[in-house]
């Protein structure tokens, strides 16, 4: 009855358009008073409980370093360097979008931060040069889904909390399933510019690449700081992110020198107002999680799929339309925070590695983020754009495709994930 209570509330909540963490509270507020003795107040112990993170410290460092990097100037060298590397190409802006998300992926570990950054720019050249304003929407929208996997990931960082995972071995595995999806989003886009015979963006110069290149170094170094630090054990997550942020305000207003102290103010605020955001979904999500945990709902959902097949590769095959039926109408962090407590223990009970399915699921709950009706990416990309979210679906269904490709292959091949953090991590 609890369960039935809860998700009746919040299937109405989502569709009555409410925001996702006030639907998640009022869902399992309603399923605790209406069904049970216990007294609401256990629900704001739960949402404290979830949040009493030191290692979530990291998420907000990791905005920070986000916006400093924007406003600093660092995305206008990670885009030249994407240009000089790849804007020779037919369709050479598609190329760009591509190749400069996989880049500022190693900085914020957001997708959205991605899709405004990137988006901003691109899409309004795009449009410019001649490109379907469709195909413009489409081709950001599903690469900024590769800053929640190529590491820093904070997507990641919340799956570790949850799932008790190392943070430097899930940082390891996003490598190479994230280098994937990028090579597979530009096959698509090459494809694509092909057919439709988009345009140049001049000759390549081996010149400009290698001044591109040294420009861009010290922002991409942000990578190896966080990664490494975190690898080979010289820092936690939470003081890689601390450092990463000192390093960006540095590169920003000693080496750029367009990051201003005046601008400090409105940065910090806009991160408070998105760590704010996450946090409460963080909260509520695990609020929602402790109630269908305490109602055994991951032991009934166990014995289903278990019953199906004990088939690891069946079971991996189940959780990923799951997880991509989920990603479409509910938000990647409460979905991997409700979900991860489900599925886990049946996949480890399977002899599936945690990391393994960290990956699968951030992947999943990823495609989430470009696919309507909840596509928040899909909806950031066309609010810069300026269309209506309907004449921008039909051009994300390749990108779609391409990406459902490269889950099917880490899906069944582990060692695409699990070779780097084994190799280096042991």
């Amino acid at each position: 009855m609890t369960v039935a209570v809860t998700f009746s509330a919040l299937i109405g909540l989502i569709l009555l358009g409410a925001p996702i963490a006030i639907t998640l509270l009022i869902s399992t507020s309603a399923g605790l008073v209406f069904t049970t003795e216990l007294p609401v107040a256990v629900v704001v112990q739960r949402m404290y409980t979830g949040i009493d993170s030191f290692t979530l410290i990291a998420i907000p460092l990791f905005i920070l370093t986000g916006r400093m990097m924007a406003l600093g100037g660092i995305t206008n060298e990670l885009l030249e360097l994407s240009r000089s590397l790849v804007g020779f190409m037919r369709g050479g802006l598609a190329y760009v979008n591509v190749v400069s998300s996989m880049f500022f992926a190693g900085i914020t570990g957001s997708a959205t931060a991605d899709t405004s950054s990137v988006g901003a720019v691109l899409i309004p050249a795009m449009q410019k040069r001649g490109y379907d304003t469709g195909f413009s929407v489409a081709v950001t929208a599903a690469s900024s889904t590769i800053g929640i996997i190529i590491p820093p990931s904070i997507p990641l960082v919340i799956y570790a909390v949850v799932s008790g995972t190392s943070v430097g071995r899930l940082f390891l595995a996003g490598v190479i399933p994230g280098f994937m999806i990028g090579f597979a989003l530009l096959l698509v886009c090459g494809i694509l510019a092909r057919r439709r015979g988009y345009p140049v963006e001049g000759t390549f110069s081996l010149k400009r690449a290698v001044k591109a290149t040294i420009r861009g170094i010290p922002p991409l170094t942000t990578i190896v700081i966080i990664v490494g630090g975190i690898t080979f054990g010289v820092f936690t997550p939470t003081e890689a992110a601390g450092v990463a942020a000192a390093y960006s305000f540095l590169l920003g207003t000693i080496y750029y020198r367009e990051l201003k102290l005046s601008m400090m103010p409105r940065i910090m605020l806009e991160v408070s107002l998105v760590t704010a955001a996450v946090s409460l979904m963080i909260a509520t999500a695990s609020g929602l999680g402790w109630l269908l945990a305490a109602e055994q709902v991951p032991r009934e959902i166990g014995g289903w799929i278990t019953q199906i097949s004990s088939n690891p590769i069946v079971v991996l095959l189940l959780m990923n339309l799951v997880f991509l039926f989920v990603g479409t109408w509910l938000d990647l962090t409460p979905a991997l925070i409700i979900f991860t407590p489900i599925f886990l223990p049946i996949a480890t009970a399977l002899g599936i590695d945690p990391v393994h399915f960290g990956l699968i699921a951030v992947v999943n709950l990823g495609i989430g983020l470009f696919t309507p009706p909840v596509g928040l990416c899909l909806f950031v990309a066309c609010s810069i754009a300026k269309i209506p979210i309907g004449k921008a679906i039909v051009p994300t269904l390749p990108f779609f495709l391409a990406m459902l490709v490269v889950l099917l292959l880490i899906t069944l091949v582990p060692a695409l994930v699990l070779t780097l953090p084994n190799a280096i991590m042991g």
